[in-house]
Order: C-alpha cells, then sequence, then structure tokens
C-alpha cells in the first residue's frame, strides 16, 4: 500500500465529491467512513472494483485522487454519451461555479412591479427624511436672503442666491426657488407689477452667476410656462361656467414670462408665438393677458422683430371682425378687443402711452444691474454664460415629456426625425378647418420673406454689392421696417465697427443715390450711424469726395438725392462742415450734375432756416479763414492758424460767392421778405473776402 502520511505528521483530507454524482445504490463504491485501517494518519484508500490496482509511490495516490473523483460517472457509462463525461463540470448544490454559496430556489424573492426611472427618485424622496431637512434649510436660508431684495440690492442677493448652488444640489435650489415665486408674486389677490420685475431681474442675475451648467432661466421658463398654461385652461372652463372673471395668478405668470424677455432671458420668438396661441383662442382672459404682454414688453418686441408685429396685427384685425360676425359665446367684448386694437395700433406707429413709459424706465434701470453683473462675471470668469438669448419655440416646451430638452446641457432629446410627417398633417388639418387663421398667414408670412430675401438678393447684384458684408448690410438696410429697426440690426450684426462701417457708409449712399425720389429715411440712418460711430463722420466725408470727382458719369436724379442727404448732415445734424464742398472746382465750366447738385444743396439750407444767424454760423464753422481776414461785424468768425486750410477757405469762399450771384440769385424763390432771400443775404455775407466786393 502506498503511504499517505505526510512529512509533517498531518493527515490529508480527501476532496469533498458533488452531492450530486454520489449513486448511494452503487454497489462498486466503497464506503466512506472515514476510518483507517491501521489507525494511522494514513486516510483509507477506495476501491473501484476490477478497475483498480495496488500501486505504490506518491504518483500512483493521485492517480487513485483522481479516480475517485470520477467515480460517479460509472453508472452512466453503460450509456455512451456523446462528449466526455471527466469534463464537464457540476457545482454542488448551493454553490456556484465559483464556489460560492446561493440561495435555494425555494429561498428565492418573489419578482416586484417595476417603476420607471423617472418615478424611482420620487419613491426614494418620499421615504428620504433627510432630503426633506435639507429642503427645509435651503428655504430658510433663500427666505432670508429674500426678504432684503431691493433695487440697491439686487445684484448682492443675486451673489447670495447663487451660492446656494456651490454647498445644495442644483435641483433641490431649483425648486425652493420656484416655490419661493409662486408665495410671494403669483399666488397673490393682486396684480404684483412691483415686486415681479425686481423678483425676475434677481432671478436673471443669479442665471448669469451661475453660468450654463444650472440653466436657471430655461427652468424658469418651463415652469411658468406650464403653470400658465394650466391656469388659463382652468380659468377658461370656469368663465364658460360662471362668468366669473379669472383669479391674478394667471396674469402675475404672464409677468413673469414677460420680464424674463425682458431681461434677455429668451428670444422674441417665443413671446411671439405665446401671442399666436392667445389670439386663437380670443377669450376675455386672452385679452386681458395680450393686453399685459403689449404694456410691459411691447416696444422690445417691436425692436427686435417689426415684421412679426405687423402679422400680429393682421391676425388681432381677422379674429376681431370674425368674432364680430359670429357673437361665439366666449369670446372677448367689442369694448376691450377695440382698445387692444387701438394699442397695437399705437404700438406699431410708435404712439407711447404714460403707462408704457413708466414700465419701460423701470425695465431699463433694471437692465444696468443686469448688464454690470454680466461684465462683472465675464472679468471674473467665475461661470461660462452664453451671449445668446434661449431661442426655443413654445412647442418645445409644451411637448417636453414626448420630445425632451434640447436646450439643456445633457439632457435627452427624441429630435426632429418625424417633422416632415408632422408638417403634412399640419397642411391636411389647415385645408379641413376654415377657422386656423395663424397658421394661414405664418406659412404665408415665410413664402414673402423669402421671396422678399431674393428679391432682394438680385437688387444687391444690380447694385454691384460684390462682398457678402456688403450684401448683408444692403438686405439690413433695404430690408428694415423703419430707421430704428435698421439701426439696431446693423448694431446687432456688428456693422458699425472698425472698417465695416466704411462697407455700411459706402452701401447707404449708394442705395440713397439709386431711389426715384429723396427718402429721408437715409438721412435719419445716417445721423445714427454718426452719433453712434464718430469715424463714420470722416467716411460720409470721403465718400463725397469720390462723388464729386465722378460728376460727368453721375446721374442727375442721384446727385439730388445726394445733396438733400448732405444738407441733413450739414444743416441738421452738423456731422459734417461746409468744407466738404471744396473738392469741387466751382467755375463757369463745372458740370451740369454739380451745378444741380449745389443748387439743391443750397436751396434746401435757404428754405429750411429760419433765423440767418444760423446759416452766416455754418460758413463760419464751417470754411476756415486765415487770421485777420474776418470781415467787420462778423460774431464767430473763426480764426486758422493753419495758413494752408486757411488759403483752403478763402478759396472756397470766393467761388461760393460767385456761385450765388450767378445761380442762386436768378431763383424764383428769392423773392423779397421772403426767409430764402433772408438767409441768401447772410451766406453772401459770410462768404466775403478782401479780394472781392458786393
Amino acid at each position: 500500500n502506498a503511504d499517505y502520511s505526510s512529512s509533517d505528521g498531518e493527515g490529508i483530507e480527501l476532496m469533498k465529491l458533488p452531492a450530486e454524482s454520489i449513486d448511494e445504490d452503487d454497489s462498486t463504491l466503497g464506503e466512506m467512513d472515514g476510518e483507517y485501517e491501521d489507525g494511522s494518519n494514513q486516510p483509507q484508500k477506495l476501491v473501484e472494483g476490477d478497475r483498480e490496482s495496488e500501486n505504490a509511490g506518491d504518483d500512483q495516490s493521485d492517480d487513485s485522487d483522481s479516480e475517485a473523483g470520477s467515480g460517479s460517472d460509472i453508472d452512466s457509462a453503460k450509456n455512451v454519451p456523446d462528449h466526455d463525461i471527466k469534463d464537464t463540470y457540476k457545482p454542488s448544490q448551493g454553490e456556484d461555479i465559483y464556489g460560492n454559496t446561493t440561495e435555494s430556489s425555494n429561498q428565492k424573492q418573489p419578482p416586484t412591479k417595476y417603476v420607471p426611472p423617472h418615478l424611482r427618485k420620487k419613491q426614494v424622496d418620499d421615504e428620504d427624511a433627510n432630503r426633506l431637512e435639507a429642503l427645509r434649510v435651503i428655504q430658510r436660508s433663500l427666505n432670508n436672503v429674500l426678504n432684503r431684495l431691493s433695487e440697491d440690492t439686487m445684484i448682492s442677493v443675486s451673489q447670495s442666491i447663487s451660492k446656494l448652488y456651490q454647498s445644495n444640489p442644483t435641483a433641490d435650489v431649483n425648486e425652493c426657488i420656484w416655490k419661493n415665486i409662486l408665495q410671494a408674486c403669483v399666488e397673490r389677490p393682486t396684480l404684483m407689477s412691483g415686486l415681479i420685475p425686481v423678483y425676475t431681474a434677481c432671478m436673471a442675475g443669479t442665471h448669469f452667476h451661475t453660468g450654463d451648467q444650472v440653466q436657471l432661466g430655461g427652468y424658469l421658463l418651463e415652469k411658468t410656462i406650464i403653470k400658465l398654461w394650466a391656469d388659463l385652461s382652468s380659468d377658461r372652463k370656469q368663465a364658460d361656467n360662471d362668468g366669473e372673471s379669472a383669479e391674478k395668478g394667471t396674469a402675475n405668470l404672464t409677468l413673469i414670462l414677460c420680464y424674463l424677455y425682458n431681461y434677455s432671458l429668451v428670444h422674441c420668438t417665443f413671446i411671439y408665438d405665446v401671442i399666436r396661441h392667445l389670439i386663437e383662442n380670443f377669450s376675455e382672459l386672452d385679452v386681458e393677458v395680450l393686453l399685459l404682454i403689449l404694456s410691459h414688453c411691447g416696444y422690445s418686441l417691436r425692436t427686435d422683430d417689426p415684421s412679426a408685429l405687423k402679422e400680429i396685427v393682421l391676425l388681432v384685425q381677422d379674429r376681431a371682425l370674425k368674432s364680430q360676425k359670429e357673437d361665439e359665446n366666449g369670446t372677448a367684448s367689442s369694448s376691450r378687443v377695440q382698445y387692444m386694437i387701438s394699442a397695437i395700433m399705437d404700438l406699431k406707429n410708435n404712439k407711447k402711452r404714460k403707462q408704457d413709459v413708466t414700465f419701460g424706465e423701470k425695465t431699463a434701470k433694471l437692465r444696468k444691474l443686469i448688464g454690470r453683473i454680466k461684465s462683472n462675471v465675464a472679468s471674473s470668469g467665475a461661470a461660462r454664460v452664453s451671449d445668446s438669448n434661449l431661442r426655443i419655440s413654445l412647442d418645445d416646451i409644451l411637448n417636453i415629456e414626448s420630445k425632451g430638452r434640447w436646450w439643456k446641457v445633457g439632457a435627452s432629446w427624441v429630435g426632429n426625425q418625424y417633422q416632415h410627417q408632422t408638417d403634412n398633417d399640419d397642411d391636411q388639418n389647415d385645408n379641413d378647418k376654415d377657422g386656423n387663421t395663424s397658421s394661414k398667414v405664418a406659412k404665408k408670412r415665410k413664402a414673402d420673406t423669402n421671396g422678399e430675401d431674393e428679391e432682394l438678393l438680385q437688387l444687391a447684384s444690380k447694385y454691384r454689392m460684390n462682398t457678402d458684408i456688403r450684401r448683408s448690410i444692403f438686405c439690413i438696410i433695404m430690408g428694415s421696417a423703419d430707421c430704428d429697426d435698421a439701426f439696431e440690426k446693423l448694431v446687432r450684426g456688428g456693422m458699425l465697427k472698425s472698417r465695416t462701417e466704411r462697407d455700411t457708409v459706402r452701401v447707404l449712399v449708394e442705395c440713397c443715390g439709386n431711389e426715384k425720389t429723396h427718402n429721408p429715411f437715409y438721412s435719419h440712418l445716417a445721423s445714427r450711424i454718426c452719433d453712434f460711430q464718430p469715424h463714420c463722420k470722416f467716411t460720409f466725408q470721403l465718400a463725397y469726395w469720390d462723388l464729386f470727382k465722378q460728376f460727368d458719369t453721375v446721374k442727375m436724379r442721384k446727385a439730388a438725392n445726394l445733396a438733400k442727404l448732405l444738407y441733413h448732415l450739414v444743416a441738421i445734424d452738423h456731422s459734417l462742415k461746409m468744407n466738404v464742398l471744396k473738392v469741387i472746382d466751382i467755375t463757369d465750366e463745372m458740370s451740369e450734375t454739380a451745378g444741380i447738385f449745389l443748387t439743391i444743396f443750397f436751396s434746401c439750407i435757404f428754405d429750411a432756416m429760419d433765423d440767418p444767424a444760423q446759416v452766416a454760423d455754418l460758413f463760419h464753422r464751417g470754411i476756415p479763414r486765415v487770421s485777420g481776414s474776418a470781415p467787420m461785424g462778423s460774431k464767430k468768425a473763426i480764426d486758422m492758424n493753419d495758413e494752408e486750410k486757411g488759403a483752403d477757405g478763402e478759396g472756397l469762399r470766393e467761388s461760393l460767392s460767385l456761385f450765388f450771384l450767378q445761380t442762386l440769385k436768378a431763383s424764383p424763390k428769392n423773392k423779397k421778405k421772403s426767409k430764402f432771400r433772408a438767409n441768401y443775404k447772410a451766406a453772401m455775407k459770410a462768404c466775403e473776402t478782401d479780394g472781392i466786393e458786393f
């Protein structure tokens, strides 16, 4: 027999066989009773019937252990398997393949109900008392800060609120802020027109302090719209049932939305979407909300997108006519509608009311404070805030549950893969429904806009706008609704910055000259540009000098238009001086175009000026004199130490004096006791020199 004793006197234990491989009825297996044959530390050797042989040595003992481990497969050898049984591993019952203890099948827990991910947090929050206590702490801190909110402390309060995000979860702080806004501003029996602008300005300052990671402005916009839409729906049903007026909570939510736009947190397209929705329903409550929007942010809407305002005017007029014809139940009263139409027409015609002026002044003051916050954050680099406001549509907010939030960093979004199908369905619905006026007007406006853009690009090519910058400037100037609209677009587009303003001036002069009749729009726009960018004054002077050198090829109509533009810049705005005419060779041989230009220019001055002293002042200040050559009795003659400039001025005075005698003296407007004659004499006296006596 082999010796199984170890050198240190300890016994060797056999490997435990798998429970499933032991066959209790197998007669060929030996009994494994753990007893030793000779009482020594030798384990009993297993015998395996006819197949076992007596071998000595350590190698033979290892073979016997291997045979003992595979003894459970003897009975199954009668049925020949299709694979080697030795290579098949069967773990013990209650253990996995790694030998770890597992629960038995009888002790398995029954399956539980599936909880969606968006409900798991709510389920945990209800049971988590620690989070509720944390919310109470945040709410107390927020109340302590907001209790001292005013226009003077707005910046410091917004900084304190932004610090709460550093030590607390963003979602918890946002939730506490919204609860505080509801309690302080929304759920009130009166219209909170004094508190809401300051509250919203503070939240806007917090938005710029915390940056794009928190996006407090987007959160407040989402909550405001969802709450406003729910209140509008319930108030409309209540008004239909008992005819009572709506609560002021809807109006307060509307004010919050207006001031989110006034403080540049949301784009004007979103407000226009809200206005279109209100016009479609057109109940008494909708008209009240529309009047609030027009009063608190109407002029900002007019500045940002005048063409959309024109569309709103058409929609209101069409909807008012339709409600009067059908006499629908639930539509607004005729007097209220007429008041709203008059308010919109005043807004379109830029007629401000006293109430609108008050709201505008308060908004402008708070905007300056928010601007200081922006500059402080930008200089310190504490947070990264995008320059553009939140440009989303009303459908994006209303379809959050199905599409997600594409404007939020890290949020999921379904996308526009079904946009084409949705557009086709909308077209079909528009054909079936006659009352959907807004969608039809919007599509018509889109088609008209595309057609206008193509026409402007064709005109730009016709007038040799050969660069992208000049084409853009041309489209802005020719496609604007008024002077304010054109100026705002030029400023926002960066067209009045260094070097770019040269192209702006050149394009404006070209557009003004090619008009069939003079349009004062170009004169007022040129004045706004010169006031905003002083470098443009010299650019206008260079543009006119280039024109004077090309009088032989310039058309009469263009010369007349540019003469009236120069009159406005010299006599009205004082951006240019009279010495801009020194480049023109004023002689008997000058071209006919130059004569027409000078005649129209001085005729406009002599017709418009009420005081002859103003005409004399234009010549004294605008044309330099040589020192000591001022005529007797001249009160405002300017002595120039520069002899070269003085010589040019003396030559210009002599040329203008001869032109006045030869051309303007015979003008039919030069009648006795007329304003033209008085101004003509003042100009002749201002042009007197030592060499010529009149």
